[in-house]
């Protein structure tokens, strides 16, 4: 218990010391640099995305979209595929979704929108199959 308690000690007291500017190493933005600074979220993936998925291990129902609509970062809505959708995609394009077809077939949907192509992988462990998918920004 002790070790514990001297492990959770080292740590808060290494994370004071960063908090406090103690890292040598740290570089602040010039202010120039800091002000003009894009914000967090542009346009980015906002927008259709034309999505073309493959299927590598076993067989699926349709469970991938062939077309998403991104707003704000989230998935607004999904096309082509009767399913219900849920994701986002991070500041630096990282997308992560769930599609819910009929009779609770699921498959997870992960990757990389940026530059306005897509790309990654998908799987279905209620269905036991997965891919790849492709994407381009419309």
């Amino acid at each position: 218990m002790r070790f514990w308690a001297v492990a959770i000690l080292t740590s808060l007291a290494a994370s004071g010391a960063l908090a406090k500017g103690g890292h040598k190493h740290h570089l602040a933005k010039p202010k120039a640099e800091a002000e003009s600074a894009a914000p967090a979220r542009a346009s980015g993936p906002d927008g259709s995305w034309s999505v073309e998925a493959t299927t590598s291990v076993g067989t699926c129902p349709a469970l991938i979209p062939s077309k998403l609509d991104i707003a704000d970062g989230k998935i607004a809505s999904a096309e082509g595929a009767q399913v219900e959708s849920w994701g986002y995609v991070d500041e630096s394009g990282n997308i992560v979704a769930r599609f819910t077809g009929a009779g609770e077939h699921v498959a997870r949907f992960h990757g990389v929108l940026k530059g306005g192509k897509g790309s990654g992988a998908w799987s279905s462990s209620t269905d036991m199959c997965g891919g790849t998918w492709k994407a381009a920004q419309q």
